[in-house]
């Protein structure tokens, strides 16, 4: 499936879609969703798509973010299928999940659940392990409190991916992330910074 076809089924689609979600119960499956989602899967495998909702009794516009879970090599996707979305009532059509770095003080403090554990921003200190200067992209390695040593690899990332997500943005994350380590070590060789600092500090770097 092209972009442009994928644009030709959602302006076919996007009643039905805005009638599901103002009516159908959240339980249940939003069809037409469904199937638009398996529609930009055809077009590219890993986008997905996020709404968010306006406010009852507005006039304001559904907000359609294409996101790519912050996978460099799927940027490029997101970009070019935004750009060529038309002008569609009720809509508004964006670009990769946007950070909220206004409040990213404020969310350093606040714990992120995660299945089975939580994760406090503040607690986490990082290092930049290495960098490709050709791509302008950064292996960390991050220092982690105890209560997170039983936790694997894998679900430690996940985590943090979606974190640093909600904090700088995932453009952020496409762009400037390549591989997360781990440590609970403070004695550890390199010199640890707190989290606050990680856009500021890998975007230093020239």
């Amino acid at each position: 499936m092209t972009a442009k076809e994928f644009w030709e089924e959602f302006k076919d689609l996007e009643e039905g879609l805005r009638h599901e979600l103002k009516f159908v119960k959240r339980e249940k499956r939003l069809e037409t969703f469904s199937y638009l989602c398996a529609q930009l899967d055809d077009y590219c495998s890993g986008l997905t798509l996020n709404i968010i909702y306006p406010e009852k009794k507005t006039n304001k516009n559904y907000v359609l973010t294409i996101s790519c879970a912050g996978h460099r090599d799927l940027l490029i996707y997101v970009n070019r299928l935004v750009d060529l979305a038309p002008e569609i009532k009720h809509w508004i059509i964006k670009a990769l999940v946007v950070g909220k770095k206004e409040t990213v003080s404020k969310m350093m403090l606040e714990p992120f659940m995660c299945d089975g554990f939580s994760i406090t921003p503040k607690d986490i200190r990082f290092t930049v392990y290495s960098w490709d200067p050709e791509k302008d992209i950064f292996d960390l390695l991050l220092l982690l409190p105890l209560n997170l040593a039983g936790i694997e690899d894998g679900e430690l990332e996940n985590a943090f991916i979606t974190i640093f997500e909600e904090l700088w943005g995932e453009r952020f994350v496409g762009e400037k992330i390549n591989c997360l380590f781990f440590t609970h070590n403070a004695n550890f060789e390199y010199d640890f910074f707190d989290l606050e600092m990680l856009e500021v500090c890998l975007n230093s770097f020239e």
